[in-house]
Parts: structure tokens; sequence; C-alpha cells
């Protein structure tokens, strides 16, 4: 059985990944690609798919004689693994990594620390997602380096080693003895079957340059801009407050901004069960904070808030080196996570590829590396989003391949699934709908990047102007949200904000940077679309934008209206949507659901989990709209439900104390910088 979720680990060499368990296992690798299939699947069903352990053999002993501890970290901002296992009195040092010179690697070393350690080693090389058994040769004669080498088709791999595994029952078994000062490398390589397998990786030079390139990388931030990110690129033309008079009880909606998290949840049920909430205090956010490994406790005390920023600014620089182990050096493109189909529910169906590019997430990742001085990735994303979109922007996905490709089909793998979570996909069926927010994002951020001094080229003025000929088709469309949902398509307010904003960006292009294009016709759509959705998405007897036109419902899409220009954060009838945001989505935790599920809105049965990124816009809007205090408790619970690690999934389940979705998640990461970024810090 596959570890917890949150026990895993995340190795890069941007291109693809592989995550280590708590255990000693890497149970999920794909190569040479993050699309690519998995050469180890033990993650999606057991040893026999595909593993590589290496761990104490006591670790693994159902009954250990003595006592196993571990503790592991990253080297500092690096993706260079450390696992130190104590054994009774002895330890050793398990050290990982993916070497960047190249090729598609990964290498482990094991270190004695104290006394004697007997390590267990078992490798179990598969390909196409657990389904080939390669064929195995073992070279260890004459001038040849040892190593192993499997092949099947197109693919291999190599492995070498101070010591080189017997084959037993379809794996490569070994156990060592491993004493203070004494050190064994190990090496597994992916390559084309018709090469040459490629030459031995020196340990010591590959980490000392992997390590080197993450460091720089990371210093690009201290030494670029540290200032906060514009809320917008674009100054609203036209507000929700011009637009229309406002009806609704303006005191009892200030009132409500001042109270807190707490004081709100005390009055309501808990938004799934319909159970009357607990009273939250801060105590409690303490209490619920501590329930994960890597806490940050929320304390607002004069003499501690410096110690809380740094570990804010800490948590941050971490989630832009997780977007940067995520993007392919490559192609430039962003995939949503390293994993396929770790359930959104745990034993359920809402299980999806996210090895994949959606366009906004890698405009949302594009403002975020641009505004935190790296530059080099903010033009590999804008490159591949102009060469994704050239595929066809009259015909636009919100999905594309890790290469910019359109990929419709949505297959099943032979997999028994994460905890038995059934169907396990390969392929992102998404792709082929229509989505506004994809289009309105991207081009929110390329007015942020003229606002930020990124000039126009012959390519992107051109697509961003056929995006925007093709939008006005588009008003009043229906589509199936931000969420992907798997029901019927509506007209959603989000998506229809969305598509205002990308009007809004090409207006102003025409009118602040002398573009050539339609600014009249634009204009006339942005108008008249800001009139139709306060008409249709703005409901003034709740006081509160809604999911669908004409609903009565909420989402948590809604709280990027402020994020995109279309009123003020501290708008009255943006403070109204966080109110019923807060009555209808939020946990007694402070974290929130995207939706609620009423009788099987979305296309399923059952109520997913509380949402990372959600909650985290929520924490930003609570910060922008003057309720920090109440922003910083959300925020510190989200950091609290991430692993020690800082790596977040897309979403979590407070029952079960589990993480939930793909993972590392993107979105999240992109949400966490943002809300930091919100703070000044």
């Amino acid at each position: 059985m596959a570890s917890f979720i949150e026990d895993y680990a995340l190795l890069s060499d941007m291109n693809t990944g592989a995550l280590v368990s708590r255990a000693g296992s890497i149970d999920w690798f794909c190569a040479p690609r993050f699309d690519s299939g998995a050469v180890f699947a033990a993650l999606l069903g057991d040893r026999e798919h595909g593993r590589w352990l290496l761990a104490p053999l006591e670790s693994v002993n159902p009954a250990p004689v003595e006592e196993v501890r571990t503790e592991r970290s990253y080297r500092e901002n690096t993706f260079t693994l450390q696992t130190i296992w104590h054994i009774g009195d002895a330890s050793v040092r398990v050290t990982d990594f993916m070497p960047l010179t190249g090729g598609t690697s990964i290498v482990r070393n094991v270190e004695g620390l104290t006394g004697e350690v007997v390590m267990l080693h078992e490798l179990t090389m598969r390909f196409d997602n657990g389904k080939t058994t390669p064929w195995v040769t073992r070279y260890t004669d004459g001038d040849t380096d040892p190593m192993v080498i499997g092949m099947a088709g197109p693919h291999a791999l190599v492995f070498r080693g101070d010591t080189i595994p017997d084959t037993q029952h379809g794996a490569h078994t070994d156990t060592f003895v491993v004493s203070a000062g004494q050190h064994y490398s190990f090496s597994l390589s992916y390559f084309a079957s018709n090469h040459n397998p490629p030459a031995p990786i020196d340990y010591d030079t590959a980490l000392t340059y992997a390590n080197e390139q993450w460091s720089e990388w990371s210093e690009l931030f201290t030494a670029g801009r540290n200032e906060p990110a514009p809320e917008t690129s674009s100054r609203p033309v036209i507000t929700a407050t011009e637009a229309v008079s406002d009806s609704t009880n303006t005191n009892e909606t200030a009132v409500w901004a001042t109270r807190s998290i707490g004081e709100a949840l005390n009055t309501e049920n808990d938004p799934v069960t319909n159970t009357q909430l607990p009273e939250i205090d801060s105590q409690t956010y303490h209490e619920l904070a501590q329930t994960a490994t890597h806490t940050i406790l929320p304390n607002t005390a004069e003499d501690t808030q410096n110690e809380h920023d740094a570990l804010y600014r800490e948590a941050r620089l971490r989630a832009l080196l997780t977007l940067r182990a995520l993007i392919s050096r490559e192609t430039g493109g962003l995939v949503g996570a390293l994993t396929t189909s770790l359930p959104e529910t745990l034993g359920g169906n809402r299980n999806w590829d996210f090895r994949f590019s959606w366009l906004r997430d890698v405009a949302m990742a594009m403002d975020v590396t641009l505004t935190h001085g790296h530059e080099r990735e903010t033009a590999q994303l804008r490159n591949w989003i102009l060469r994704a979109v050239a595929n066809n922007p009259q015909k636009l996905h919100a999905v594309y391949g890790v290469a910019g490709e359109k990929d419709d089909l949505d297959r099943r793998l032979a997999l028994p699934g994460y905890e038995g979570s059934q169907p396990v996909r390969s392929g992102n069926g998404s792709g082929e709908y229509f989505q506004a927010d994809a289009l309105g994002q991207m081009l929110v951020t390329f007015a942020n990047l003229r606002h930020n001094g990124v000039g126009e080229d012959h390519l992107s003025w051109p697509l961003q102007k056929e995006l925007l000929n093709s939008a006005v088709e588009r008003i009043g469309q229906a589509d199936r949200s931000l969420w992907e949902m798997r029901a019927e398509p509506r007209i959603y307010t989000h998506s229809q904000v969305m598509l205002w904003a990308a009007f809004n960006a090409g207006v102003l292009a025409v009118e602040d940077y002398g573009l050539a294009g339609d600014g009249a016709l634009w204009a006339h759509c942005r108008d008249s679309l800001a009139e139709e959705i306060l008409e249709h998405g703005y409901n003034p007897e709740l006081n509160s934008f809604v999911q669908t036109y004409d609903g009565t419902t909420v989402d948590a899409s809604l709280l990027q209206l402020p994020q995109v220009g279309f009123l003020d954060w501290s708008d009255e009838r943006m403070l109204g949507t966080v109110r019923r945001i807060e009555q209808e989505l939020q946990h007694a935790s402070g974290m929130i659901y995207r939706y609620i599920n009423r009788n099987g809105f979305d296309g399923f049965e059952d109520q997913d989990n509380l949402h990372c990124a959600a909650s985290l816009w929520l924490a930003e809007q609570y910060i922008r709209s003057g309720r920090e205090q109440d922003g910083r408790r959300i925020l510190d619970t989200v950091l609290g439900v991430a692993n020690d690690l800082n790596l977040m999934s897309s979403e979590y389940d407070y029952a079960a104390q589990r993480m939930t979705g793909n993972f590392p998640h993107s979105l999240a990461h992109i949400s966490l910088i943002r809300t930091v970024e919100a703070l000044g810090l």
C-alpha cells in the first residue's frame, strides 16, 4: 500500500519528478517527461507496479527490535532530500536528488553516521505505468562498469551502484551493512533503448552542481524585486459601485467586515453536515494547526510578529521553488501537479490527471515569477502560452500538454488506484471544454507584463487580438466554470467576469499603450457585460454575487473578482459576498470548500474536500480588505495542513486529517505566494 500523500517528498530535474515516501520508497516516477508513462507506479498500486526502496531493514520489519526514528529536510533552497534514520543508537543518512546536468536520472547515497545499520535495497523496474516488465541484463564482468539494464520496446533504464542487487521474484533485492563513515552511491537513469546507456554519474560533482543551480535560482528572489505585485495591471474602467446604486444594508455589511472568523462561525452551521459549528477562538486555531507535523501558530503579539513573518517568507520561497520544479525547462509548460488520479475524496471517483498545463495556472504563475525576479521563467511561461494558443486561438482549450499539445483523450490505466480509488486516468478530457476564466486570466497577465515593462512582439499582440475578437462571441455563453464541472454547462458569474477582464485589458492596451485594435468594440463589450453581470450575477437581496446567473448560492471563484479589478477588495458587495462564502462554504478550521455540491450539481454524488488554493484566496481577500489577522489565521491553518516540507496537495480532508488530491498542486503554491505578498512581506 502507498504511503499517505503528505508523507511524500518531491524530487525534480525540471523536466520530470519523483515522489519519495518517508519510508524511503520512490513510488512515483515518470520518465522522461512529467506526462510520460510511470517507471515507478506503486503510488497507484503496490510494489509490483514499480518502486525503488532504500531504507534500514529494521524500519520495514513488522516488529522492529530497535526503536526507529526518521527526520528529513531539504538542503537549504534546493530539492536535495536528506533523510536521517535512527535505529537504536545507530544512524544513517540517505540523500536523494535528481541531477540537473541533462538526461533523466535519480541518485541516492547512503552514508553511515553512527554504529552499523543493515540497509534493505529493493528495485522493481517497470514501464508503461506498471504494465510492462522489462528484460533485464546484468553486466558485472570485464572492463564494463557494473550495471543492470532493463529494456522494453522504446524504453530502457540503467542502474549503477556500489552494490548491485540480485534478481529475486521480478525485483532486484539486496541487503548491505553501512558503518559509520561509509558511503554507498546508486543511480538510475532513463534512456531511449536505441541509444547507448548514458555515462556513469559522479555523485559529488552532480550533487554540487544541482545544489548550486537550485540555490542560484532561489537567490534571484532575494536579489530581485521584493515588492507587492499590483492588484491588477489595469485600472477598472467600470466598477460595480459606478454601474448601479447599492440597495443593501450597508451598516450591516460594515459591521460584518469587522467580525472575526470565530465570531462569524459561532452563529453558522457546517456547510456540509448542516450541524452547529463549535465556537472558534484563537486557542482553537492553535490546536487545529497542531494536527499537522509542520505548524505555524497564529500569534499577533508584537514581539513575535517578525518571527512569523520570517516563516511566511520561508514558506513563500519554498512555494516559488516548487513552481520552478514543476515547470519544464525543455518546453516552459507548468504542470498542475506531478501526479495523476490521487483522489479528491479518499476511495472516491473524483480522480484526474494533473500532469497537464492549465492556461490559467501558467498565466497566474507568470505573474508571481515576474514580481519575484525570475525573468527567465517568466519568458518561458509566456512563450509556452503563445505556442499553445497558436494551435487555434478561435478554439481555445483550457488544458494543454506540457509542450502545448492538444490532448482531448481520457484513458483508463490498469492500476488499482490510490487506496482503491477508481478510475485511474491518463489524459485530461477537460481540455476540449471552453473555459472563459482561462481566456481572461491570460489577457490580464499579459496586461501585467505590459505594466511591468515587458513589450509585445510579432506574435503576442496579434494572438491577443484574435482572442479578444473570439471573446465577443462568448459573451453569455454557458461553460463548465473554473472548476470544470462535469454536469451540464451553465452561465457562471466568474466566467463572465473573466471575459469582462479580457475586454478591459484589451481596451487599456489600445488606450494606454497605443496598440492597434478595435478598442471601441471591446469597450462596448466590456461595459455592456458589466451591466449584465451586475443584473444577473449579483443578488441584491443577498448583497452577494452568486455562482450562476440568477442563482442564490456562491462558490469560491467569486473571490477572484477583485483580483482582476472588477471591483475593489473593500466594495460593500464584495464584503457581502465574503459573508455568504463564510456562511455557505467555510469550515470550522477557517478553510473553505470550492462550492457545496447540492443534488449532484457538479455531476458527482459526493462532496469534495476543503480546497487549499480557494482558502488562500479568502485569506488574501481578508488581508487586502483590512481583516489582516483573519487572513493570517487562514494562512496559518493552510500552512499547518501542508507537510513538513511545505508541500501541499489540492485538497485536505479535515475529518481524516489527510491530504487529498494531486500533489504537489501548483495552484495552491501560487495562491500561497500571492497571500504572503498581500501582507507586504
